[in-house]
């Protein structure tokens, strides 16, 4: 009697077993076929959860071959982008792009701030003791910032170096007399400091020069910022209202001068957009007469691209309108050979013969004077 209840829950207990490994053996069926119905979608149908991502939501039995060899990502990337393209849309997604380019900045200054903290507090006593007064000025205070930069990584470096506190206090004794605004202050310093002729000018320049890395998805929306600058300076430009379509064209050369891509190609983006920028603002310095700044800004842009036809032929124009007619001329002759076709550079090169010959004329004329009546 004992042994018939033992027996039954043996049996039950078995039956139960059988009932477990069926349902994992279930489970992992479920598991090796993931077209199986979950049952969390529609139907039993699959969801983004039961697949990893949102863009395998509506994916059915019938998308394997296309899922497997790469087909679908490609087919929801070209909708995704046609959805982009929306003006409906496009306008958010271009304001979420800003927000995200400035939230990547601000959390860029806080991580350049925490630095700048850290170092001062394990800076060397003299280095602490050396920039204490300098501290609670705004523009003093961004300067010793900029020590954290240093290539090789010595902030005590600069904090002791005499010639840069002397300039610290020059700068601060005149702010505290009222004899100078910060603003004034920030480009003397900005000045002296950027000098050639200083032996740490190069150090300073490197140190000075601040960036922000973007992911492609956030540069998008920071070059679109800047496109939208460059083409009210360009409005702006067409209405020769000069001096308000270099402000817009600065505002756009900020942008492209911080960011910095995380790739070849988003590098060459940037670089393109910045040679467009420099070229736009040397185009409002010729309308304005101003020789010197055309070729500078011209100048930048052939660095970045040596055979920059706009460049060398505005560039030639400053160099003309400055009376530096053998560098006009070698520009111009660069054009020619990278295109032999182009009319403007045979114009220009036409219209240099007879001004760098009235130039002559001109000094022949003045200096046979002087000469005649000596």
């Amino acid at each position: 009697r004992e042994k018939g209840p033992v027996v039954g829950r043996a049996r039950q207990k078995r039956s139960g077993d059988d009932d477990e490994d069926e349902g994992e053996e279930g489970r992992r069926g479920a598991m090796d076929d993931p077209w199986t119905p979950s049952g969390s979608g529609v139907n039993g149908g699959i969801t983004s959860g039961d697949m990893g991502g949102p863009g395998l939501q509506n994916a059915t039995r019938g998308d394997l071959p296309a899922i497997m060899n790469g087909q679908f990502g490609k087919a929801f990337e070209q909708s995704f982008k046609e959805f982009a393209q929306r003006p409906e849309n496009k306008v958010l997604l271009e304001k979420h792009q800003r927000k995200e380019v400035k939230k990547a900045a601000r959390l860029a200054r806080k991580t350049k701030y925490a630095e700048f903290q850290d170092k001062v507090l394990t800076a060397d006593y003299d280095a602490q003791k050396n920039i204490a007064p300098f501290l609670e000025n705004r523009v003093l205070r961004r300067v010793i910032h900029t020590f954290c930069n240093d290539p090789h990584n010595d902030f005590s470096k600069w904090a002791n170096n005499r010639q840069v506190l002397d300039l610290l206090h020059s700068a601060k004794k005149m702010m505290d007399e009222g004899r100078m605004t910060e603003d004034e202050a920030e480009e003397m310093m900005y000045q002296i400091v950027s000098s050639p002729d200083r032996e740490w000018h190069h150090e300073w320049k490197l140190k000075t020069k601040q960036s922000v890395r973007l992911p492609t998805e956030q540069l998008l929306g920071a070059l679109n910022e800047h496109l939208e600058e460059r083409r009210k300076g360009n409005e702006l430009y067409r209405d020769r209202k000069f001096q308000a379509a270099l402000k817009q064209y600065e505002r756009a050369l900020g942008i492209v001068e911080l960011v910095v891509g995380m790739s070849g190609y988003d590098q060459k983006e940037i670089d393109k957009n910045r040679i467009s920028t420099y070229l736009n603002i040397a185009a409002v310095h010729l309308a304005q007469k101003n020789a010197g700044e055309c070729v500078q800004f011209c100048s930048k842009a052939i660095d970045l691209d040596g055979e920059n036809i706009k460049g060398l032929l505005r560039r030639a124009k400053g160099f003309t309108m400055r009376h530096e007619y053998e560098s006009a001329k070698a520009d111009l002759e660069k054009v020619k050979d990278l295109e032999p076709w182009n009319l403007e550079a045979e114009e220009d090169l036409r219209k240099l013969k007879k001004v760098a010959q009235r130039d002559r004329e001109e000094q022949k004329r003045l200096y046979g004077g002087i000469f005649h009546q000596q």
